[in-house]
């Protein structure tokens, strides 16, 4: 008795099994073809087009103000720096949009500023200019500290100018979304001196990720 319901439960089973196993085995093989024809054409676009992250130079920088008062650590500055963008890819072009640059001193916010959205062709090099005013205070004495240490020492401050931007990516005449870069310029700005002359400027290459 137990032999024949063994046998038949085992009849009744065994086509839903299949099918469960047939199941399987389709969309295994499915997203199988899918994921291997993904980094086929993620191969074929690479080697195609050869993308290679832009690079960034910070040409000039001035500061015509930047200046910290004694009892309330307030920051008063006018900082103007200039870069150029380089795109060094030969068959893409570049979309900027909701571009905007950011200051910091001591690790702290000072400015952001808005730039416009640009275009910029396959090895084009494009100018940014981004200028900083206002006053705002140090917070904590390690920034006030640092600020009279580089006071002392020439004038010479340490000033990081920060960009970032949203990109699309055209592709002959297809343009598709992109990383969204993040530009990291710190930079060294003596202090100009009102009667003196232009202070000298070392170009520096800024950091890009994404």
């Amino acid at each position: 008795m137990g032999k024949a319901a063994s046998t038949v439960s085992s009849v009744l089973c065994c086509p839903c099994r299949c099918l469960f196993c047939g199941v399987l085995s389709c969309l295994f093989s499915v997203l199988t073809c899918i994921f291997f024809s993904a980094g086929l054409a993620a191969l074929v676009l690479y080697l195609l087009f050869r993308p290679h992250i832009i690079r960034a130079t910070a040409v000039s920088g001035e500061l015509s103000a930047f200046h910290l008062t004694a009892r309330t650590w307030v920051l008063r500055y006018n900082i103007s720096v200039a870069m150029e963008l380089r795109n060094p890819n030969k068959r893409i072009a570049l979309r900027y949009h909701d571009v905007a640059a950011h200051a910091f001193y001591e690790g702290q916010r000072l400015a952001d500023t808005a730039l416009p959205a640009f275009f910029q062709d396959a090895g084009e090099t494009t100018p940014l200019r981004a200028a900083f005013a206002g006053e705002g205070p140090l917070v904590g004495g390690v920034a006030a500290a640092g600020f009279r240490r580089e006071a002392s020492e020439g004038a010479t401050f340490s000033v990081d100018v920060k960009v970032t931007s949203h990109v699309k990516l055209k592709l002959w005449v297809i343009t598709v979304p992109g990383p969204k870069p993040k530009i990291d310029c710190p930079l060294k700005i003596q202090r100009r001196n009102a009667t003196g002359p232009t202070p000298e400027f070392r170009p520096t290459e800024c950091r890009v990720w994404f």
